[in-house]
């Protein structure tokens, strides 16, 4: 076993069964599981999309949890160092709204959070650049706050452009974690570093502009539920465009696998807002 799993890693797995044991405990709190687990869902989109944006295009901090040291881009092993984080600040969130605590509340563990920055720093694992410890220790309540509004408007019944920005930031963490990412790991597809002098906002610039348009795309299609001849033209349009960018060198496919590598991202963006709608059961229902 590698060295770096006693110095790095293990803390990350660590901070991941944490985040494990909230998780089932939030689930058997939860009075409507389902609702919870969509809501968990978006939380995580919501602060994957924010935390990625200030970790890549304004480099506030970087994570070294070495789990994937020899994949061909090593910036991969930062961004799972911050799935670790923002899976666990996100349940930790949903637990605080979840169990309906006193605002003081929001505050200890916004301090705890700073506590495990620090310790992370310290043990070499995390670091910072322009971003400082008290912004977590801020900014944690913040967070809370805001899923407890979620919670308590998707309790109320959620209108449907609210509906559809809940689908549209956990699809961020059904589509890009899981899929796009997966994909670009396991080496079977990469977007081009050579659009903007800086290769990871260049890279990355791509990553948001791909999922945003595949995933107004798809729920155009389940939400308004068009003629098949609609969905068929949305559908090639969507094929037109990856294969223009395939074309243009904006995005590497593997040799080979152009069809089944695009043809897996369609379904599986439209099965993602299947399963986040049926979690949700729809805008406008009081549960």
């Amino acid at each position: 076993m590698n060295s770096t799993f006693w110095t790095n890693t293990i803390w990350y797995i660590l901070l991941g069964i944490l985040t494990l044991i909230q998780l089932v405990f939030v689930m058997v709190k939860a009075k409507r599981r389902r609702l919870t687990l969509a809501l968990y869902l978006t939380t995580v989109g919501i602060t994957l999309y924010f935390e990625t944006i200030i970790l890549i295009f304004f480099r506030a901090y970087a994570y070294y949890p070495m789990i994937i040291e020899k994949h061909s881009d090593p910036f991969n092993d930062v961004l799972a160092g911050n799935l670790f984080s923002q899976f666990s600040v996100s349940t930790t969130a949903l637990l605080v709204s979840i169990l309906d605590l006193k605002y003081y509340w929001y505050f200890i563990f916004g301090c705890i959070y700073g506590i495990i920055e620090e310790l992370f720093i310290a043990l070499g694992i995390y670091s910072h650049n322009w971003y400082q410890t008290w912004m977590t220790v801020l900014g944690f309540p913040i967070l809370i706050w805001v899923v407890k509004k979620m919670h308590s408007k998707i309790l109320q019944g959620i209108k449907p452009i609210t509906y559809y920005g809940y689908i549209y930031m956990g699809l961020f963490t059904l589509y890009v974690v899981t899929l796009l990412w997966g994909l670009d790991v396991a080496g079977f597809m990469q977007f081009t570093t050579t659009l903007f002098n800086n290769p990871k906002v260049s890279r990355y610039s791509l990553y948001l502009v791909y999922y945003s348009l595949s995933s107004i795309f798809m729920m155009l299609i389940y939400f308004l539920k068009p003629k098949l001849r609609y969905k068929s033209l949305i559908i090639f349009i969507l094929y037109a465009i990856y294969y223009t960018g395939y074309k243009q060198n904006l995005i590497w496919i593997k040799e080979g696998w152009f069809l089944s590598v695009t043809t897996i991202k369609i379904f599986w963006m439209y099965l993602s807002v299947f399963i986040l709608d049926r979690l949700y059961n729809g805008p406008h229902k009081k549960v």
